[in-house]
């Protein structure tokens, strides 16, 4: 996160600058975004290049690339820097002396982090809504725009058109005007890890959630000492039910205990002190924005019986690029499904003793290489018709491998669903989600990650993360493989 009176400060300065300067080079730090030319373009900051002298193209979005020995011929007293790095730093002003021909310049520069950038966006996209309300005569809206950019406007994304209009503030629009309202109470929400308290986020998560559903039941499921006095006030306020657990001794690698410990309590409430049928088990850090998530859920349920009699329902997973490609892989941000089957996916043991997670924890870089190596061409399931040798080896080094995501799910299917032979992982990872599970896009359900402030709300254009539905139907019409 970061310093809302910086972002207000960043915001200034950028907005002067076309008046200050003629000539503004960004220093990308071996990093520059399409976010950030769309900035800058919105601001008529007069970028004159990119100064990289290890970039071997010769320009990025219609901005010339060029060496700083290049750019420094040509600075000035209207010269001026913008200097990207990937994490916030201190100060936002600072100076870089260069040599030039007669002497020395030294040429004012302006430090932004990736994430400051989006931010300072949000402010100006938020400026340029007040006014078109304004032009329009509508003062409704007006009353809310105090805490606007604190409650719904953090992060951004954007394509590169600069005149485009943000989909979240259509969001807002859209749930100060349109907002559904679902009476039913046989689906629970279950919120699980710890409170954010950046911005309210957690409580204006359930907030939203409770003015949709005023009758399902909404758990909370976090640790002792995490909830303070107010926050305790605003569940009760909402009818969320808070539970505060002890945290287990071992956390596990990438900490899967306390997701499994705070998740398996949530459901556990769920399902012995209410009459939900169905449970969405989602996290504390994240938000769906696409209001009638609970409805859309069930449909897909009703719509898509499973294949087999091993659960009630299918499981509802959101999808990951490593679903298809890492047996059982599921990310860990949402599941749903019938309260009974998810009970079970985190009523099992918390991590003791996995070497294979152990390893994967240590070993992250050569387990990304070894996914990558197998599927440059047999990664799409209708390729495979028949058991291969790359196939084979594939599974016998993958299997020394265990993340967090894929220890929960493998130990559900082995308990609820059927024995694992190793030497048929992907297969039977592959048969699992044809037979028992339904992928949902992250798009889909505006999905915002307050823990990743690049990636909330982003607009995918990565096939696979973008089309994940449209990939799991066509498995689930297709899938032909016989040998598991």
């Amino acid at each position: 996160m970061f310093d809302t009176e910086k972002i207000r400060h960043m915001t200034t300065l950028l907005e002067k600058m076309p008046e200050d300067f003629d000539d503004v080079y960004i220093v990308p730090d071996g990093i520059f975004i399409p976010e950030a030319a769309a900035l800058f373009k919105r601001l008529k900051i007069p970028v004159r290049a990119i100064m990289d002298d290890m970039q071997p193209r010769k320009e990025f979005l219609g901005i010339p690339i060029i060496k700083t020995a290049a750019a420094s011929v040509n600075f000035n007293e209207r010269t001026a820097l913008i200097v990207l790095v990937k994490k916030p730093v201190p100060f936002v002003q600072t100076t870089f002396n260069f040599k030039v021909r007669g002497g020395t310049w030294t040429i004012p520069a302006l430090i932004m982090a990736l994430d400051e950038i989006l931010a300072v966006y949000d402010r100006v996209m938020l400026e340029t809504l007040k006014q078109l309300y304004d032009e329009d005569g509508i003062s409704e809206p007006k009353k809310n725009f105090v805490n606007l950019a604190i409650r719904f406007s953090r992060g951004f994304n954007t394509i590169l058109h600069p005149h485009f209009q943000n989909f979240k503030y259509k969001i807002w629009d859209r749930r100060g005007h349109f907002k559904p309202t679902y009476t039913f109470d046989d689906t629970a929400i279950v919120i699980q890890g710890p409170i954010v308290y950046e911005n309210n986020y957690t409580a204006e998560t359930f907030k939203l959630y409770r003015s949709i559903y005023p009758n399902a039941p909404i758990v909370v499921s976090t640790w002792k000492g995490e909830a303070t006095n107010a926050f305790c006030k605003e569940c009760q306020e909402n009818s969320v039910v808070l539970l505060e657990n002890e945290p287990p001794e071992n956390r596990g690698p990438w900490n899967v205990n306390m997701q499994l410990e705070s998740s398996f309590k949530g459901v556990r409430y769920v399902k012995e002190n209410t009459p939900a049928k169905f449970v969405l088990k989602t996290r504390t850090d994240q938000r769906i924005n696409y209001l009638n998530f609970l409805v859309y859920f069930k449909n897909l349920l009703e719509t898509f019986p499973p294949k087999g009699d091993k659960l009630r329902e299918r499981i509802i997973f959101l999808n990951s690029n490593m679903t298809k490609s890492f047996p059982f892989y599921f990310n860990d941000y949402l599941s749903f499904g019938h309260a009974e089957d998810i009970f079970k996916l985190y009523a099992i043991p918390l991590h003791g003793n996995c070497g294979e997670m152990t390893y994967a924890f240590k070993n992250t870089p050569r387990l990304m290489r070894l996914k990558n190596m197998l599927f440059a061409h047999p990664a799409d399931y209708r390729l495979v018709t028949r058991p291969s040798h790359k196939l084979y080896m594939f599974n016998k080094m993958i299997r020394r491998f265990c993340s967090s995501e894929d220890y929960i799910v493998k130990n559900f299917y082995r308990k609820c669903i059927a024995p694992i032979d190793e030497t048929k992982l992907l297969e039977t990872s592959w048969k699992f989600i044809v037979d028992y599970t339904v992928l949902v896009d992250e798009n889909t359900l505006f999905l915002d990650w307050a823990k990743y402030e690049l990636m909330r709300y982003k607009v995918k254009f990565d096939f696979e993360d973008a089309s994940a539905f449209a990939y799991w139907l066509d498995m689930y019409r297709n899938f032909k493989i016989d040998w598991v």
